[in-house]
């Protein structure tokens, strides 16, 4: 996860000095090396390091796609944009389990990355032939640190823009207690197995692709970006104290009743992350790819944060998953206020205001 912020915060402010192609393929080209590399990792300090320089280098390609869309569109057809791209990457955390775990079944962990290594060579060529080059490449001479750093720090003090940032992160935060806790919850408290915690955990999947389509029909029908995600707040805001008050009345409730309410408050990632990601972007033209690294860096780190805080308060009970994640959405919806007040204040305009 470290890797990955790193990755985005290089590719982000260089995508926006060179353009986005070069950095994307050079992200690319990094990975495809690292991954064939780990084939033949002989240690596990070889393969935690190998491992780290391929999160680096994807991203650095993945930081590009948020800054792309904002490139390229603008208002309520970049919301749509992000919830589409949310549709397409839910697949994998969908399906990725089960083929990982399909390959290694047939020849080890080593055949999992004999499979990436084996697809991932054709990613640089569609990024080549797909992606336009950048008009005018800008050069990066001794400077490039103050021009980095000006590009971040011009980002950080757009406060209203901060506020969509610190909500989107604590609420993915929320999802990150859930996958913090929920196999000693489920597997451990509940006895399920762990082919049935593959499928109870699909559910969230795919209730958050439900979500996302019905945020894609909304935009699409002219819903501001705005009115979608206060919806998203609601629904979390219903499920999660829900989830809590069952588990402190019943000490452990139902199995249908906590998987339901992860269900709607997972599932509203689909109302809120492209909603807020959206909002977030509008503030920044010039700064793209430089914004949207700060919005994965951010989204890591509190994630990451999220996890080890859930495993330091770790009880054996069901209460540790359920206090995390109806306590962080209240937090979000503190920076989310914040934005809205700030935003007669225009310190720097969005297209949405």
């Amino acid at each position: 996860m470290f890797g990955t912020a790193f990755g985005q915060v290089a590719g982000g402010a260089v995508s926006d000095i060179k353009g986005r192609k070069p950095v994307a393929l050079t992200g690319l080209i990094v990975y495809c090396l690292a991954v064939a590399a780990i084939v033949f990792a002989s240690s596990t300090e070889q393969l935690l390091n190998l491992r780290a320089v391929q999160a680096f280098g994807a991203g650095m390609a993945v930081v590009i796609v948020g800054a792309m869309v904002r490139d390229y569109y603008s208002g309520r057809k970049a919301a749509q944009m992000f919830a589409l791209i949310g549709i397409i990457l839910m697949v994998v955390p969908l399906a990725g389990p089960m083929v990982g775990a399909l390959l290694q079944g047939l020849g080890g962990w080593r055949a999992i990355f004999v499979f990436l290594a084996a697809y991932s060579p054709v990613l640089p060529g569609l990024v080549q032939y797909f992606l336009p080059n950048p008009a005018v490449g800008g050069k990066i001479g001794r400077d490039v640190f103050g021009l980095v750093a000006g590009r971040f720090k011009r980002v950080l003090k757009t406060r209203a823009a901060m506020g969509y940032l610190f909500f989107q992160a604590f609420s993915f935060g929320s999802m990150f207690a859930f996958l913090t806790e929920s196999s000693f919850v489920y597997r451990q408290l509940y006895h399920v197995t762990p082919h049935r915690y593959a499928w109870v955990f699909a559910l969230n999947i795919i209730t958050m692709m439900f979500f996302s389509r019905v945020t894609a029909w909304r935009l699409k029908t002219g819903a501001h970006p705005q009115s979608i995600l206060l919806r998203g707040i609601v629904v979390q805001f219903a499920a999660n104290p829900s989830q809590l008050a069952a588990v402190l009345f019943f000490g452990l409730p139902p199995f249908w009743l906590p998987v339901a309410c992860v269900m709607f408050s997972v599932g509203t990632q689909g109302l809120v992350g492209a909603d807020t990601q959206a909002c977030f972007m509008s503030y920044f033209k010039e700064e793209g790819g430089s914004a949207n690294a700060v919005s994965g860096v951010f989204r890591s780190l509190i994630g990451a944060g999220v996890g080890m805080a859930a495993t330091v308060l770790h009880d054996g009970s069901a209460t540790v998953m359920a206090a995390t994640m109806a306590a962080l959405p209240l937090a979000a919806s503190r920076f989310c206020g914040s934005a809205r007040t700030r935003r007669g204040r225009k310190t720097k305009k969005s297209e949405y205001l």
